[in-house]
Parts: structure tokens; C-alpha cells; sequence
């Protein structure tokens, strides 16, 4: 059965939003059917480039019977109070990464899709591209052995800002929240189990943010992990995978779509790919559709928890 198409609202016009909405506009079962932002004139502006109904207030887009799922974008510290309002008008919702600011948030958040009888999915889009899913199987079924050490970074130099919600404290920013989170749920998801032991040391930002972090992730099936993040330093977006029979290489994990090299012990090494013609965001608008309709969850509520206990853990929480 064909997946349903839904009918999208994206609350927020930033950065993430209009790249949602760009690769939007490629998907097989989704389509922009409106977009809110606190400023008429921004949702026009939005609307103008993109498409569908421009919407002046979050709520305004909440009532439109005629959209299905919301897009959250919006800054880490409203996730909470707009996926609730979403999720209490009846839509589906799949919010921008972290979902929360605790654990203990985002498991409230999940028991309330659950009561709405609405689907909640944290908005990890490297998750849902098949290339990604390939490695996790493989690695899962053994390739390259046991797991015992992994490398993971994403790191990125822009101009910090006061205007930009990452610099800044009280609006849940940081690196570790930012990008540290793809690091600490790539390296569990291939572990396969949670962390015994987490910890991580950071730099402050004079905005009063963590601009960039160091971690380490002790498992008890033997693999030890590390990670650095970063929104003020050369970009470097590489995760090294290495077993008892072979290690694995990636040029920039967090997409999912560039393929992976693997280095078998004592043999040549085998590049793998899969080819996917819609953009990241698209096959994550898709995933999401095919949930609805009754699909695999890509993103299950148990690792979104999981994850952000992580983050707790790291952030000293």
C-alpha cells in the first residue's frame, strides 16, 4: 500500500525550515501546504519562495484542518510547548532535533502523542536514508566483527551570533545540543546498547554556550567511542568504525548520502552506495509518511529517550 500524502505546516521560517521545505517540494507522498511565522511579513516572504498558505502565529497554522503533519523548526526551547499544541490539534509531528531540552521532556512528549493517538518522530533525517540504514545492518550483522573503537565528528565554522538561537544559553544552545547529538546517536545506534559511561569536556563561547566539545562513550560490549563537535572550528564531519574483522570508513556520517568505505582485514577495500534521487529531506518527509500510514518508525521513541539521557549525562544534567 502507497503511503498517504500528507499535507505539511512548518512552524518557523530559519535556516532548517526553508531546507525542509526546499527538498519538500521533491518528495513522493508530502506537500508545503502552509507556514507560520510570528512576522506577516516573514511568512509571506517564506510562502512566496516555497509556496502554500502563509499563516501570521503558530496557531493560526494549528487550526487549518487542511494540514496533516507539522514541521517543528523552531529554537530547542519552544520544541516542547508547540509539538504539545500540535499534537493537541490533532496533527502529526515531526520536530526538529533535540526534541527537548531533558529526558524527562521528552518522554512527557511521547506519552502525549500517544494519548492524541498522533505520531511523534525526533527529526533526525540521516536516520531515514536507506544508505544509512545499510550501514547500521550491516554492522548490526557482523561485518567488520565485534565493534571496539568509534570515531565520530561534526564540526562546522560559522559567525557566531547573538540572533542565532545556538549561542544562546537560555534558548537550549550549544554544540553539544546542536550537532554533538548526531555523534551520541549515530555511536549508540551501532553499539546497540546504552552507555555505561559518558562524559565530556567543552569549550565556553563568550555567548555562554559550549561552541565546541570533546566526549567519550564506554560500552559494555567492549566498545569504547569519541566524538568532538563543534560550531566554531573547521568543518570536519568523518566517523571511523572499527572491528575485530575490519573498519569502516565515512565522509560525513550525518548526511547519509555520500556512501562508505569498508576496509575488510587482509582485503581490498569495498565502497558502498545506495542510489536515492530525492534529496535528505525528502526521504525523511517520506519516512514520515509511511509511518503514518503504518510503516517502520525510523526513529522510535525509545532511541529519541535514550539519546537525550546521553545528553543529560554530557551536559551534567
Amino acid at each position: 500500500m502507497n503511503p498517504l500524502a500528507l499535507r505539511w505546516g512548518i512552524l518557523g521560517t530559519g535556516m532548517i525550515a526553508n531546507k525542509f521545505a526546499t527538498d519538500l517540494a521533491s518528495a513522493k507522498h508530502g506537500s508545503l501546504q502552509g507556514t507560520a511565522s510570528r512576522s506577516r511579513e516573514t511568512a509571506d516572504g517564506f510562502a512566496g519562495r516555497h509556496g502554500g498558505a502563509a499563516h501570521a502565529g503558530y496557531d493560526s497554522l494549528l487550526s487549518d484542518p487542511d494540514i496533516d503533519a507539522i514541521y517543528v523548526a523552531l529554537p530547542n526551547t519552544l520544541h516542547r510547548e508547540w509539538t504539545t499544541r500540535a499534537l493537541d490539534a490533532g496533527k502529526h509531528v515531526l520536530c526538529e532535533k533535540p526534541l527537548a531540552l531533558r529526558a524527562e521532556e521528552a518522554e512527557e512528549l511521547f506519552a502525549h502523542a500517544r494519548k492524541c493517538d498522533r505520531h511523534l518522530v525526533e527529526a533526525f533525517m540521516y536516520r531515514a536514508h536507506p544508505q544509512t540504514q545499510r550501514l547500521f545492518r550491516l554492522v548490526a550483522g557482523g561485518l567488520i566483527g565485534e565493534l571496539q573503537l568509534v570515531r565520530a565528528n561534526f564540526t562546522f565554522r560559522r559567525p557566531a551570533s547573538r540572533d542565532d538561537a545556538r549561542y544562546q544559553p537560555d534558548e537550549g544552545g550549544g554544540s553539544l545540543m546542536d550537532v554533538g547529538c548526531y555523534c551520541t546517536d549515530f555511536i549508540r545506534t551501532l553499539a546497540g546498547e546504552e552507555p555505561v559511561e559518558a562524559r565530556a569536556v567543552t569549550h565556553a563561547h563568550e555567548f555562554g554556550v559550549d561552541d565546541y566539545a570533546a566526549g567519550v562513550l564506554r560500552f559494555d560490549g567492549g566498545l569504547l567511542a569519541t566524538f568532538t563537535c563543534g560550531m566554531t572550528v573547521v568543518s570536519d564531519q568523518t566517523a571511523h568504525i572499527a572491528g575485530t574483522k575490519g573498519r569502516i570508513e565515512i565522509p560525513r556520517f550525518w548526511r547519509g548520502e555520500e556512501g562508505f568505505t569498508v576496509h575488510p582485514q587482509g582485503a581490498d577495500a569495498v565502497f558502498h552506495s545506495v542510489e536515492e534521487t530525492r534529496p535528505i529531506y525528502a526521504v525523511e518527509a517520506d519516512g514520515f509518511a509511511d509511518l503514518v500510514s503504518g510503516g517502520e518508525n525510523w526513529n522510535p521513541p525509545a532511541n529519541s529517550i535514550g539519546n537525550m539521557r546521553v545528553l543529560d549525562r554530557l551536559r551534567g544534567m
